[in-house]
């Protein structure tokens, strides 16, 4: 889960390594937690933008390790789009959270155990 737009590096790494080990597919939420700021549509443009530069990048590194990667752009409140998809989407067993967002905001919302890339990935 990122809501920036971009991956990490290290989330896009650590992400299909654990789905790939665990034969797991991997959906990737992109998450625009401020669709209503006025700039112009700027911000929006910039943040599709950028997911589609990532979803080339992961379904290209997906496909070289067997993984299966879907994603989904949502809009909102880190904790409220956490607990929609953990309601529609029934097979979610973890959710590993990249740097920058809030694990707490996270937690507190999910019905599933939460993993943040800073604090599992070590250089």
């Amino acid at each position: 889960m990122t809501r920036r737009g971009h991956l990490t590096e290290s989330a896009i790494t650590y992400s299909l390594n654990v789905a790939e080990r665990l034969n797991h597919q991997l959906l990737v939420a992109y998450v625009n937690t401020m669709p209503l700021l006025w700039d112009g549509g700027c911000s929006c443009k910039r943040f599709a933008f950028n997911v589609s530069a990532d979803v080339v990048i992961l379904n290209d590194r997906g496909f070289k390790k067997g993984v299966a990667v879907s994603h989904v752009k949502e809009s909102g409140q880190i904790g409220k789009v956490v607990s929609r998809l953990c309601r529609i989407v029934k097979s979610i067993e973890f959710i590993i959270v990249d740097d920058g967002v809030s694990i707490e905001k996270v937690v507190s919302r999910a019905h599933v155990p939460v993993f943040s890339v800073d604090k599992l990935v070590t250089v």
